[in-house]
């Protein structure tokens, strides 16, 4: 099982040479049909002129800070019109935020999974969130009323463990949380859990097995009538002819940027797809019932109910 970070190194490249080794891929890759290897040039450099972008060249992937940073662009960056330095947003970051038809579907899903989660709070619960990342998923509940609950982030990242810390302080939450630095497939834990939060990792992880794994330590660690509440990003049109994505609510454009972004320059890690019905068959292979889909407008980034 893994034993390093999927979405992003601990210890990220050096930008210049980043940057150098993209510039160098393009180059060789040549023109394609649908950008040229100048345009990819230019947005690489683009990308390279803001932080979130800056981490996206140097890991392909996005860790708990920008995966907060995204999520809750919505309630904040969209209408401060700054960015995590108070600055105004560039054309291009703005375009990953308000734009990117994936980034939209994953802050609809948030939206969904904070609805989801929200009614498992109860006292005397104990819900989880694997991988934590900055615990949004469970620190943006509302907990008025409740006086004891569990709230445990679980996370192979320290820094991410650092960052859900802190969010918990200012939240006023950190007495409820407990944080834990541990792989999610080997989860020293058992029937204890009455909610489990979990995205972001299927999205990394190609090899099917490994998630059927996770699923069965996830079903393990939860409590009898305990649910999990998951996520997978489904396949785009270019790799299916069983396409779940609802076109008439993606703009053409934008999608195609977004590969341009994601595929072209970046070969970002986050483009591992599985089908519903493949989601669903795993799940209840791992020995979960009453699975249930809620969909984003676009159907890119499914939410799954299940109970153990």
């Amino acid at each position: 099982m893994p034993t390093h970070l999927l979405s992003h190194s601990a210890n990220p490249a050096d930008l210049k040479a980043a940057l150098q080794k993209i510039r160098e891929r393009i180059k060789q890759g040549g023109d394609k049909k649908h950008v040229s290897v100048a345009v990819q040039l230019q947005l690489l450099d683009e990308l390279s002129q803001f932080d979130f972008g800056r981490f996206l060249i140097q890991n392909r992937g996005i860790n708990g800070y920008w995966t907060n940073y995204m999520l809750t662009h919505p309630w904040f960056g969209r209408k401060t019109k700054k960015n995590n330095r108070g600055q105004s947003f560039s054309v291009l970051e703005q375009f990953l935020l308000d734009k990117a038809p994936s980034v939209l579907a994953t802050q609809e899903r948030f939206q969904i999974f904070l609805r989801e989660n929200q009614k498992a709070v109860r006292d005397e619960a104990i819900l989880a969130t694997i991988p934590s990342g900055m615990m949004g998923e469970l620190l943006y509940l509302d907990y008025q009323g409740v006086q004891c609950i569990g709230l445990i982030g679980i996370d192979y990242d320290s820094q991410a463990l650092s960052d859900a810390k802190m969010l918990a302080a200012k939240q006023q939450l950190l007495d409820f949380v407990e944080l834990v630095e541990s792989d999610a497939w080997s989860l020293p834990i058992e029937a204890q859990f009455d909610l489990i939060s979990s995205n972001g990792l299927s999205i990394y992880e190609a090899d099917d097995a490994k998630v059927l794994k996770l699923y069965k330590e996830f079903y393990r660690a939860l409590k009898p009538k305990g649910k999990l509440v998951t996520s997978f990003l489904t396949f785009p049109p270019a790799l299916t002819t069983e396409c779940e994505w609802l076109m008439e609510n993606i703009n053409d454009e934008d999608l195609l940027l977004q590969q341009i972004i994601f595929l072209d320059i970046l070969d970002a890690k986050f483009q591992c797809f599985r089908s519903s019905a493949q989601t669903e068959h795993y799940l209840a292979a791992a020995g979960f019932k009453d699975i249930a889909f809620i969909y984003d407008s676009a159907r890119i980034f499914p939410t799954v109910i299940a109970e153990k």
